[in-house]
């Protein structure tokens, strides 16, 4: 899936007018910009362009949905709080020839994006998240830096509209109006996804190596990397990890003291993520 062809046009069509340009560069230049100002903000921004939004994000062109998805709404009033060190850490990590980046929940597909515009030489994506929809903007977003130039040609990404999950299944994806926070782990009637442990992904896409993988599953975290972590031969398990923590008191095994078990250190953690990495063969484990 990498076709820039969706039912919103090209990109342009969505730019906002001069009283949201305002409001956006208050968000983004101002203490106002955070917290209840924040929010506030975006509802009067809201109320002028209620739509999809064409704006710039990593330096390059972009097209938001930020009406029901929070993600998008903090890449576009505040793309600077946005997982700062994160992304800087994917950035030069993507840079090496050769370089794999898994993104499980890739939701948007923002991690993705910019793991393609700093991808080195034959770098590849793989974009796992169960919302075809949410994919078809990646997809889009993608195609944009492409026409832009701002994307090697040799990068590939692929995008597969799947959960992954410790099983073969079929999952149910419960959650509200935020596209990016529905969650196998909610209860009640939800829609039907198709369920894939990511050993088999790994193997059906034919991947040697993963320089980094990010996990953002919304409380199933302890489903996707404990079991991968388990099986995977040594030349698979990832080498850098970025995993969202809010839901580590739910877990049924712990997913950051499984990976330090397997020989991880925590590089550093943030308020919503850990940041794990499997130290070089030989190289002596660094102390946190």
């Amino acid at each position: 899936m990498e076709s820039g062809t969706t039912a919103t046009g090209v990109w342009g069509a969505h730019q906002p007018g001069i009283a949201g340009l305002v409001l956006l560069w208050v968000s983004r230049s101002t203490p106002l910009g955070r917290g209840a100002p924040r929010k506030l903000l975006y509802k009067a921004f809201e109320a002028i362009n209620p739509g999809p939004v064409d704006t710039e994000l990593f330096g390059t062109r972009v097209r938001l949905h930020p009406a029901h998805n929070v993600s998008e709404r903090k890449a576009l009033m505040r793309p600077d709080r946005m997982d700062p060190a994160e992304h800087a850490l994917l950035g030069q990590r993507m840079a090496r020839d050769g370089a794999v980046f898994v993104d499980i929940g890739a939701n948007a597909g923002l991690y993705s994006l910019d793991a393609a515009l700093h991808g080195g030489r034959g770098a590849h994506i793989l974009s796992i998240d169960p919302n075809p929809e949410l994919l078809e903007r990646l997809a889009f977003n993608l195609a944009t830096a492409r026409a832009d130039g701002r994307v090697r040609a040799d990068v590939k990404l692929t995008a597969v509209p799947v959960a992954i999950s410790d099983r073969e299944g079929t999952g149910v994806l419960v959650g509200g109006t935020d596209e990016g926070s529905r969650s196998l782990e909610g209860k009640g009637s939800g829609k039907a996804v198709p369920l894939r442990p990511l050993s088999a992904l790994v193997v059906e896409h034919g991947l040697t190596r993963i320089d980094v993988m990010k996990i953002d599953v919304e409380g199933h975290e302890d489903k996707v990397l404990p079991p991968f972590l388990a099986t995977a031969a040594p030349e698979l398990r990832p080498r850098l990890i970025i995993i969202e923590h809010l839901a580590r008191g739910s877990w049924a095994i712990d997913c950051i003291a499984d990976a330090e078990a397997r020989g991880y250190d925590i590089r550093f953690r943030t308020s919503n993520n850990t940041v794990l990495e499997r130290p070089a063969p030989g190289s002596r484990s660094r102390p946190i």
